[in-house]
């Protein structure tokens, strides 16, 4: 995966239906687009009978993982012109101070992934780690969506993110020389 645009196809999707797969729990293949993380792709949890539609359109970055998990890795200068943006909320657990976020994107590009409880949309949550491109910039991320119990229960909370953080680093070429990819 070198672009953006490398996201928007079979690869992801099969790389999306396999985390979803996994984990049992819904996962998306998200871009920046402006100040939204759109959709390019997503797997339906296994097993669910609710199944409605297609999963498409844009979230706010600040209120989703996937939005986390890109622009965590982005550079300084990009970071902050997404900051100055005014953020609106929308639930009640929306970040949207600069400040806070700034300390939410400082803990996601520590720990190698982002978590979400709440934010986009309330009883879900969402975990969601970075892919890279050949040069080592983020192009994207991958994550799984679901129930807030199931996705940060302290039972399965790393399994999960341990299975997202694997799997966007199969949709990653190899890391060049230096450039590491943790969880911590």
């Amino acid at each position: 995966m070198t672009n953006p645009q490398d996201l928007d196809g079979p690869m992801a999707a099969w790389w999306a239906d396999m985390l979803a797969r996994k984990t049992d729990e819904s996962a998306w293949v998200g871009v920046l687009s402006g100040h939204n993380v759109e959709i390019v792709s997503h797997a339906w949890r296994p097993h669910d009978v609710d199944r409605v539609g297609n999963v498409s359109g844009a979230i706010p970055w600040h209120a989703c993982a996937l939005g986390h998990a890109i622009v965590a890795n982005l550079n300084a200068a990009a970071q902050e012109a997404l900051l100055a943006v005014p953020a609106h909320p929308l639930t009640g657990f929306t970040v949207t101070d600069p400040h806070a976020l700034r300390q939410a994107l400082a803990m996601t590009r520590d720990r190698g992934y982002a978590v979400e409880a709440q934010t986009a949309a309330l009883g879900d949550a969402g975990l969601a780690a970075p892919v890279l491109g050949d040069s080592g910039r983020c192009v994207g991320a991958i994550g799984i969506v679901g129930a807030t119990d199931r996705l940060l229960s302290v039972e399965r909370q790393h399994i999960l993110a341990h299975a997202v953080c694997a799997t966007a680093r199969a949709l990653s070429p190899e890391p060049s020389e230096g450039r590491t990819t943790h969880l911590r």
